[in-house]
């Protein structure tokens, strides 16, 4: 599923499968267990992805 915000999409689309898996696992936690509304939740996921895995993201965005 395509995220909400045009750029939380645009970086989403830079990542790798592993790390795009990453972000889905996240967004649906952040989401159906944390409760947050879907746009905060895929926002943060993006930021979760960011600092779990700092120089492979990087990379993804250079």
């Amino acid at each position: 599923m395509k995220p909400v915000y045009e750029l939380v999409a645009a970086m989403v689309a830079c990542l790798t499968y592993d790390l795009y898996e990453l972000f889905q696992e996240r967004a649906a936690i952040r989401h159906y267990d944390g409760g947050q509304s879907r746009e905060l939740a895929e926002a943060m996921a993006v930021l979760d992805v960011i600092h779990l895995n700092r120089k492979q993201t990087c990379n993804c965005w250079q």
